[in-house]
């Protein structure tokens, strides 16, 4: 004779692991904080988005927290270029095209506090560059190819 609740379980135990999964997924939109997540991660991100907050980025800051990061959002899709120059942190550097697709990461950027700092980025057009404690994309297994979704609060 047939369990009869055997379908019922699985059907009930399908429904809970969606419902957590929609959860974790729509958690940053929930926060009250900018996020980006990607797909075993989310950072608390400051937006840069003006030209003096795109010139200025981490600089002169001595500390960043774990879980936190910038984001300079570009107008146009561009060849964006950065360095370390007056940066106290090391880095890693992350771009990604219009659609969140990560393109290159520069992993460890030193600080540089001399006059000809190197520059780092793709030859390729990107759209957005997040910044992020050194080693991050290690830790969190992001590579190039992944995607990133973007919260941002109105």
């Amino acid at each position: 004779m047939k369990n009869k609740k055997a379908p019922i379980k699985r059907t009930i135990y399908a429904l809970i692991i969606v419902g957590f999964t929609i959860l974790f997924l729509t958690a940053a939109q929930r926060q009250n904080q900018d996020t980006i997540c990607f797909e075993n991660t989310c950072i608390e991100i400051e937006l840069a988005t003006t030209p003096k907050e795109i010139t200025t980025g981490l600089m002169h800051r001595t500390e960043l927290c774990e879980s936190c990061g910038m984001l300079f959002i570009f107008k146009n899709d561009d060849t964006h270029r950065f360095w370390m120059k007056n940066t106290l942190i090391p880095l890693d550097i992350i771009w990604m095209d219009a659609n969140s697709k990560i393109i290159y990461i520069q992993k460890e950027a030193k600080p540089c506090n001399t006059p000809a700092c190197p520059t780092y980025g793709p030859e390729t057009n990107s759209r957005y560059v997040l910044e992020v404690n050194r080693r991050y994309a290690e830790k969190h297994n992001i590579n190039i190819g992944d995607t990133a979704e973007i919260f941002i609060l109105e």
